[in-house]
């Protein structure tokens, strides 16, 4: 006689509590307000009960949705840098036998139903903000991993440049304390404070259409600055003396800069490839949830040295 499946009423049962908490903790979503201890409680008991993961016993093929997000006036060098990033997770999923479909939107919740059609089994969102998760209706039961964001939320895994040890590397490679920031706007707020918090507010200069590039860069002529953008880069470097220049680069193509342009590494593959074995963990349960669920990605620097 063929043993019968666990399901999750039996683990909320054997933890003393509701099958909706139990379907927060095992699809890590971020309906319902959950602490770290309960879904550490909620996962030992699905091992210990053999729970089937998504990938062995569900019956359906697991799919990703990838959603790009979209900015009013975005520039090309952040549509370029988002859609390099798709393709790359795309790839790396595809490794996994995890097949995916890339959506543009400009807003989660309107565009939530169009997510749902394609039955995602894990969602993943480029450069947005996680507040929007808790308005879509129907509620989100399905893992959302964030890339190429930041937020404070525990319920959710982030992949992100380890943007700390990058302005650490621009400081000693362009020998200066004092520099100064050029960046692509970002959706993510928490992650407009991870890059701006080392950064007098007067040197940081976001790309908005509101004020002027070159007059930014002019202001701070005999300076040293760090750019986050592989096109944005480029056009700095036109303006700008290259070698007081440090790049933070996430398209595999070297040949873009100038040879006096200190290039620092944060590859969308690499990040890829981070989000994809995140995803698998999640979809299999092998994953420890008291373990932190923000992955922070550096490149290798040893081709500037």
């Amino acid at each position: 006689m063929a043993e019968k499946k666990v399901t999750m009423r039996q683990i909320a049962k054997a933890c003393g509590c509701s099958l909706a908490t139990v379907s927060y903790a095992l699809n890590h979503s971020g309906q319902g307000k959950i602490s770290s201890a309960t879904r550490l409680r909620v996962i030992d008991a699905a091992k210990r009960l053999n729970y089937p993961t998504t990938r062995t016993t569900r019956g359906k093929k697991n799919r990703a949705a990838i959603l790009v997000t979209r900015l009013e006036g975005e520039s090309t060098g952040r549509r370029l840098h988002l859609a390099d990033l798709a393709m790359e997770l795309e790839a790396e999923l595809r490794k996994l036998d995890i097949p995916s479909v890339i959506l543009r939107l400009g807003n989660l919740v309107e565009d939530w139903r169009k997510i749902l059609a394609v039955s995602p089994s894990v969602i993943f969102v480029l450069d947005g903000g996680c507040r929007a998760v808790a308005h879509v209706n129907p509620p989100c039961v399905t893992p959302i991993i964030f890339v190429d964001c930041d937020n404070t939320d525990p319920l959710y895994y982030k992949i992100l440049p380890d943007y700390p040890s990058l302005f650490l590397q621009a400081r000693e490679q362009l020998g200066s304390e004092d520099l100064f920031l050029v960046a692509e706007p970002v959706r993510s707020g928490q992650l407009m404070t991870l890059l701006t918090q080392d950064f007098e507010p007067g040197d940081v200069f976001f790309r908005s259409g509101k004020e002027s590039l070159p007059a930014f860069l002019e202001a701070h002529r005999g300076r040293k600055g760090v750019v986050v953008g592989d096109l944005l880069g480029v056009e700095v470097c036109g303006m700008f003396p290259p070698e007081d220049l440090a790049v933070i680069c996430s398209l595999d193509t070297p040949g873009l800069f100038p040879a006096p342009v200190t290039r620092l590494p944060a590859p969308n593959r690499e990040k890829a490839k981070a989000a994809a074995a995140v995803a698998s963990d999640l979809l299999t349960l092998d994953y420890d949830p008291a373990q932190g669920n923000r992955i922070l990605v550096c490149g290798d620097f040893s081709g500037n040295g």
